[in-house]
């Protein structure tokens, strides 16, 4: 059996203050366009089965262009006589019970089987077990419902799952989830765990058959440098499952950085910028110009109004300033965030009896300590 696993494709997503010829928002668009190719290559190889693993839209509740978009590409695959599973992920699965879930509309579309109602579920497709856990809000009623999967003997298996899996952090998102590390050894009793949630095709290296097929569309600058595209896999008897990455063609994301900007002239760095006009993978790219080692006064001679003029190609500009910092602004710096840091792990200390997991606890509060001392939570 031959099948094709994407996932994140977020539908409604928007971000930047930009349309596109047609008159939407340019990464909305961009999102759809994705989708789309995913969806016409699935028609033209016919695999035997879709699948996707959470986070099919933005939001909970979606806009009427999203959602009819959606629904028209559904429909294309059941016309084609393939038939896809889908659960929901955290990004659309309502936090109060006064939303109905979203899923719940593709059950009116033939061959479309939503795995959504934050429980376990099972679709058979002749030798194929399809399995899912949606997102859960509730975390006991997730771990009652985890009791209850279950790979069937005689047949394929695979479980689609939308959480963080071998991950020592989570990506900062409301309600999402870690798998619980004392129940991997039974994922490893199915043929393919399709994951949800990490936006990087990448291997579980925890599990035997588990990987990540990443999103659809680059989401953050985090991901500029990674292709974005679907998982393809064949199911066979006695043959372990390797999926093979297809790439689809996005919108390019450039990372430009300009270091040591105080121990440059302004027209050393005015040069720099401008040679970005030359560069052939800039034409309608999103570009992220990173000034590192600003000093105040040359920030004031650098506008953004100024640096848009001068580079032409990208379909958007974004400027990030990193200023230069002094001894002594870095030595009062530090000093504060070691003495947060004592302070947060002396309450840690204080407040949790088990000593195991007040460490813990204190590893993932000096962690997240660091990740915003050297700046890397604008990546999350």
């Amino acid at each position: 059996m031959k099948i094709l696993h994407f996932s994140d494709s977020h539908l409604g997503y928007h971000e930047l203050d930009k349309l596109s010829p047609s008159g939407i928002n340019l990464r909305e668009q961009d999102a759809y366009d994705s989708f789309q190719k995913v969806i016409d290559i699935a028609i033209e190889l016919q695999p035997d089965l879709v699948i996707h693993s959470g986070d099919f839209f933005h939001r909970p509740s979606p806009a009427n262009r999203p959602m009819i978009f959606g629904l028209e590409q559904l429909s294309r695959l059941s016309k084609a006589n393939i038939p896809i599973v889908v659960i929901a992920g955290n990004h659309e699965t309502p936090k109060t019970i006064f939303t109905s879930p979203i899923l719940k509309a593709f059950q009116t579309i033939p061959n479309v089987f939503p795995i959504f109602s934050q429980k376990y579920e099972t679709f058979e497709f002749g030798e194929l077990v399809v399995h899912g856990v949606p997102h859960i809000n509730d975390d006991i009623l997730e771990l009652e419902e985890m009791d209850k999967i279950q790979p069937v003997e005689g047949k394929f298996n695979i479980i689609l799952l939308h959480t963080s899996i071998g991950k020592t952090f989570m990506m900062d998102e409301y309600g999402e989830k870690l798998y619980p590390p004392e129940r991997l050894d039974l994922l490893n009793k199915f043929d393919y765990v399709a994951l949800g949630h990490w936006h990087n095709f990448q291997k579980v290296e925890k599990l035997d058959t588990a990987w990540y097929s990443g999103s659809t569309e680059r989401m953050s600058e985090a991901e500029a440098k990674s292709e974005k595209g679907f998982c393809l896999l064949e199911l066979e008897k006695g043959k372990k499952v390797l999926p093979e990455f297809v790439a689809i063609p996005t919108r390019n994301w450039v990372v430009e950085e300009i270091k040591n900007c105080n121990n440059k002239s302004i027209t050393e760095i005015e040069t720099q910028l401008q040679k970005l006009t030359q560069r052939e993978d800039l034409k309608d790219a999103l570009l992220s110009i990173h000034l590192v080692d600003l000093e105040p006064i040359q920030s004031v001679e650098l506008s953004k109004r100024k640096i848009y003029a001068m580079i032409s190609g990208p379909a958007h500009i974004s400027i990030h300033r990193k200023f230069i910092v002094t001894e002594t602004e870095k030595a009062g710096f530090q000093s504060k965030s070691e003495s947060l840091v004592s302070l947060m792990k002396s309450f840690i200390s204080d407040k949790i009896d088990d000593e195991k997991k007040a460490s813990e606890l204190s590893k993932k509060a000096h962690y997240y300590f660091e990740i915003f001392d050297n700046g890397e939570h604008k990546n999350r």
